[in-house]
């Protein structure tokens, strides 16, 4: 064999060995590119189920605060209405007339005890005068006297003795009446 001709035998066992080479390598590109495609969507799918999992919990937690927001809501409009009731019958309260509003204080003064200091707002000093009060405790046999300074509060009687006051003002006999029977109430309204 010439030289040439062994040339050509290397170069030509060179570039067979480098096609098997080249060859090798490619299919092991192709698995390491199939595997990578396989893990990929195996992530994608992952992902996607994750994805969704969150949208779902996303989704039942805003429904949930969607849901509380509105009990909220409702509860605070029903407070309102309930509110306004008891404001409604303070206002009445205050409207009765002179006839009403005396016969109403002078069954207030059925919670007074001996030696009991009577204190009236304006209107009620207007109703019932230091007689009235002194004619009232004669009848119940106690003593009782009219505070000489006018009460600040809406209407009712506030009884007072030894530094202990027993108020009997509309608000804190309304407020007293609301803690007992607000749900009563609430369902009388409400139904």
């Amino acid at each position: 064999m010439s030289k040439e001709d062994i040339i050509a035998k290397i170069k030509s066992d060179a570039q067979a060995k480098a096609q098997l080479i080249l060859d090798e390598q490619q299919s092991k590109a192709d698995e390491i590119l199939a595997s990578a495609e396989s893990e990929c969507e195996q992530v994608m799918v992952e992902t996607r189920r994750q994805i969704d999992e969150m949208t779902r919990q996303t989704l039942e937690r805003a429904q949930s605060v969607a849901q509380l927001d509105a009990k909220r809501i409702l509860l605070d409009a029903r407070l309102e209405i309930i509110d306004r009731v008891f404001a409604r019958a303070l206002e009445k309260l205050t409207q009765l007339d002179d006839v009403q509003m005396r016969e109403l204080l002078l069954n207030m003064l059925s919670e007074a005890e001996d030696g009991d200091e009577v204190l009236l707002n304006a209107r009620g000093r207007a109703l019932l005068s230091e007689a009235d009060i002194c004619a009232y405790a004669k009848k119940r046999k106690i003593s009782l006297s009219l505070a000489q300074a006018d009460g600040d509060f809406a209407g009712g009687l506030v009884l007072r003795k030894n530094g202990v006051d027993k108020n009997l003002t509309f608000e804190v006999e309304l407020a007293q009446l609301r803690d007992c029977h607000e749900t009563e109430i609430a369902k009388q309204i409400f139904g």
